[in-house]
């Protein structure tokens, strides 16, 4: 058997932990730049705001006072959900962390009758120790697992399970097709054009039809909804690669915002691998205009991959290459809206040994300033775990806030991470 658990509406119940008089109001977050609708609770959903939609839309029911928006506080809500990841450990050893707000967990080491009882437990205990509320799935498979957790926040119930034959075909009958893990939007028509509405009827399919004329991933699909196990819980390894890239606040063409957003990426992502003590092999810079522009023909797009003479984590070190390379693709009298730097082919720190090149001469001072470089980035990422981001920080980040930076008008404390912004009790 296998559990899905899926946070509420996670970014807004991140939101309500620390404001308390939000509770069962019309809440929403929204996307980086205050762009569209994220999260929504369900408040918010009965006046019906989607998802996605542009804040500019939903301004007339913020100056109504009927509805309360924050701006994406990502710093609190990857402190949360590893808090709500970790309380998952303590009940099973195989938990997979699918995104930040959902985690599936292999139970093979549960009761078949105990199941629901331990899909109750499970809840529980994230709401005591963490406050957030979750919503449970458990099913033969990963693929109904999914069902069953979509089932449970329909019905609004905690815990829902498919162990039933019945009960499993019941479900899959409402469920509408679309909204069957791992079918995308063009299957979704491809599969509408069949006669196909529910999970149920592609349920009903022929497994090797399927393969045969879609894919291999579909053809999984189907056996998994109909209760074979094709999807095991997959325990991820260190990540083979680290992305941070965002759009800016507002377009710029000046080559200094560009070099302050690349470094600040390029420091963001050395924090990443040093946290998860593994060393880059190269680095991609990439640059883009907005695909939006009225002059279509204007827009720009290009990136670059630079190796590293050695695997690194050294923010001294990947700053230069990542200048270097944004030297090489920037092109003058563009509009840019987007950056993206990513450390590509992590290995483990232990595993980065330099290899001496054939005509390389030992120099003993290279290997001690590096060595000293490498105690004052490991001092750094200390202060700021300890003082808050930004207690220390390079120059070429910038000292004032910049055009390129993220527009976040309604951002929310960083309650659990920064501790001048603790709450106070007055």
């Amino acid at each position: 058997m296998f559990a899905l658990v899926d946070c509420n509406s996670f970014f807004v119940s991140c939101e309500r932990l620390f404001r308390p008089d939000l509770a069962d109001k019309p809440v929403v977050v929204l996307s980086n730049n205050d762009g569209v609708v994220v999260s929504r609770s369900k408040e918010a959903k009965l006046l019906g705001i989607k998802m996605g939609e542009p804040f500019f839309q939903i301004k007339q029911l913020v100056h109504q006072k009927r509805l309360t928006v924050f701006s994406s506080n990502f710093t609190l809500y990857s402190d949360l959900s590893r808090r709500v990841m970790q309380t998952l450990e303590n009940f099973c050893p195989n938990v997979e962390i699918y995104s930040i707000d959902e985690a599936f967990l292999n139970l093979f080491h549960i009761e078949i009758n105990d199941l629901n009882n331990f899909g109750h437990k499970i809840a529980a205990t994230i709401l005591r120790w963490t406050g957030i509320p979750v919503s449970v799935g458990i099913a033969p498979t990963k693929t109904l697992a999914k069902v069953a957790n979509e089932t449970a926040k329909k019905n609004e119930t905690i815990v829902c399970n498919l162990i039933e034959e019945s009960e499993r075909i019941k479900s899959l009958q409402k469920f509408d097709i679309g909204d069957v893990w791992g079918i995308g939007r063009k299957l979704v028509v491809a599969f509408r054009k069949l006669g196909l509405r529910t999970a149920y009827e592609l349920s009903q399919i022929d497994p090797l039809w399927m393969r045969k004329n879609y894919s291999v991933v579909q053809e999984k699909t189907v056996r998994e909804l109909c209760g074979e196990i094709c999807f095991e819980v997959d325990i991820p390894q260190s990540r083979r690669s680290i992305q941070v890239s965002r759009s800016f606040g507002e377009t710029t063409s000046r080559y200094n915002d560009l070099e302050e957003a690349v470094a600040t990426f390029a420091i963001r992502a050395a924090e990443k691998a040093r946290a998860d003590r593994t060393a880059a092999s190269a680095i991609y810079v990439h640059i883009n205009t907005s695909r939006f522009n009225s002059n279509k023909e204007n827009y720009y797009s290009n990136g670059i991959v630079i190796p590293f003479h050695k695997p690194t984590s050294n923010t001294i070190e990947i700053i230069a290459v990542a200048r270097d390379a944004l030297r090489k693709i920037f092109v003058k009298n563009k509009q840019y809206k987007k950056a993206t730097v990513i450390l590509l082919n992590l290995i483990d720190v232990k595993l980065a040994v330099p290899q001496k090149l054939l005509f390389e001469k030992n120099d003993s001072y290279s290997s001690e300033r590096r060595e000293l470089e490498n105690r004052i980035m490991n001092l750094v990422d200390e202060i700021n775990q300890k003082f808050g981001r930004r207690s220390i920080f390079w120059a070429v980040e910038g000292v004032q806030n910049s055009a390129w930076q993220a527009r976040r008008n309604m951002m929310s404390p960083c309650y659990t991470t920064n501790i001048s912004e603790l709450p106070i009790a007055h």
